[in-house]
């Protein structure tokens, strides 16, 4: 039986519960981040991500585990920003050729540098702790300052500074979290934050063709801000793949917390892929722009992406998505491959904002409604 056919037999069960959501965060924390609150990257050499601590802090915080969001912030200060609590974290740690550990590449990610202030502005709430607002408010500073750029009178996130001053502007829609900025715009109303929420769904909508899929990476013309055919030698970016597999997610988000009209609209036009998986049974991991399979295999993370998402399209597939796909892969570690952090992440985020066991928090001084 194709996986569609036994998800449409698969009505009955509901969304995981709150032990569920609890015990599955705690049995990733104790395979992928160290005692002392070093998330590692198993599959990837053992290497340390500014993602993987975003991650963690995030989960943590959505379930109220105040020791791995504090040694995950404490071991990021120490490593990742060189002890400058309000420096944007260096993106890639590890161990270095001549076998000593340490930063491999000080850039920053502009995706894992929101989620980290967002994370502390919640904890700053959830565990009554004001040094985690300071500590937000200095990076969201350090952030509009070096990866938010105008471009045509939109702003623009960058996935980094390296991506300022080019003549076409690389981004990635993927990095765009909305309902991080209405955080933000309440905690630095003198920024224009709710205008960066608009014009990010000015991009997702340029980067979405009607029937398509939005890419991983996109170009705009540094001077028009139009979106601009990717340069010599980057069509493979323009694929949905393992970083576009995120914006059902965001989307479903919106709709959830803020019942963004854009994002509905938005979740409706990526329909197809639903509508694709029911013909063919799954999903190749990558798409190519042309609707082809890049990939010979389906990934367990893109269907946790997705899972929120189909549960407000089409509520009966995400019980059967998490019954028959989810649930089937279920191991002692979260699901599927057991070094698979990334997986294992997006399945989580997946299944949490389904159940609605993440918590609102739109506001990090004000209520968390649904919070575990």
């Amino acid at each position: 039986m194709s996986v569609a056919v036994a998800c449409l037999a698969a009505r009955a069960a509901g969304p995981p519960g709150k032990a569920e959501v609890r015990a599955t965060f705690q049995e990733y924390a104790g395979h992928f981040v160290q005692p002392d609150g070093r998330v590692v990257d198993r599959a990837g050499g053992g290497i340390t991500t500014s993602e993987g601590q975003s991650y963690a802090m995030l989960r943590a915080v959505w379930v109220g585990d105040r020791d791995t969001f504090q040694q995950t912030r404490s071991w990021m200060e120490a490593n990742l920003q060189a002890g400058n609590s309000g420096a944007l974290p260096a993106w890639k740690w590890g161990q270095r050729e001549d076998g000593s550990w340490g930063v491999l590449d000080p850039n920053p990610a502009s995706d894992a540098d929101v989620i980290i202030a967002y994370a502390l502005l919640l904890g700053s709430k959830r565990f009554d702790d004001p040094s985690m607002r300071t500590q937000a408010l200095a990076l969201l500073d350090a952030l509009w300052t070096s990866e938010i750029v105008t471009v045509a009178d939109r702003l623009v996130l960058l996935p980094g500074p390296w991506a300022a001053n080019q003549p076409a502007i690389k981004v990635n829609p993927s990095y765009s979290l909305p309902f991080a900025y209405r955080v933000f715009a309440q905690v630095e109303p003198e920024r224009p934050w709710m205008q960066l929420v608009d014009d990010t769904y000015w991009l997702l909508d340029a980067v979405t063709p009607e029937g398509g899929l939005p890419p991983d990476w996109a170009w705009l013309d540094a001077v028009t801000g139009a979106v601009v055919p990717p340069p010599d030698g980057h069509p493979v970016e323009t694929r949905y793949g393992f970083e576009a597999m995120r914006i059902p997610w965001m989307l479903a988000a919106e709709v959830r917390w803020y019942d963004e009209a854009r994002a509905r609209a938005l979740l409706g036009r990526l329909d197809h892929l639903r509508v694709r998986w029911h013909r063919d049974g799954s999903l190749p991991a990558v798409i190519e722009a042309d609707g082809s399979a890049g990939r010979d295999y389906d990934y367990l993370g893109m269907y946790g992406a997705l899972l929120p998402a189909w549960g407000i399209v089409a509520p009966d597939d995400a019980k059967g998505l998490y019954n028959e796909v989810i649930l089937a892969a279920r191991t002692v570690h979260g699901w599927g491959p057991a070094d698979d952090y990334y997986a294992h992440n997006w399945v989580w985020f997946g299944s949490a904002l389904w159940s609605n066991k993440t918590g609102r928090g739109p506001t990090p001084i004000g209520r968390f409604d649904g919070r575990p």
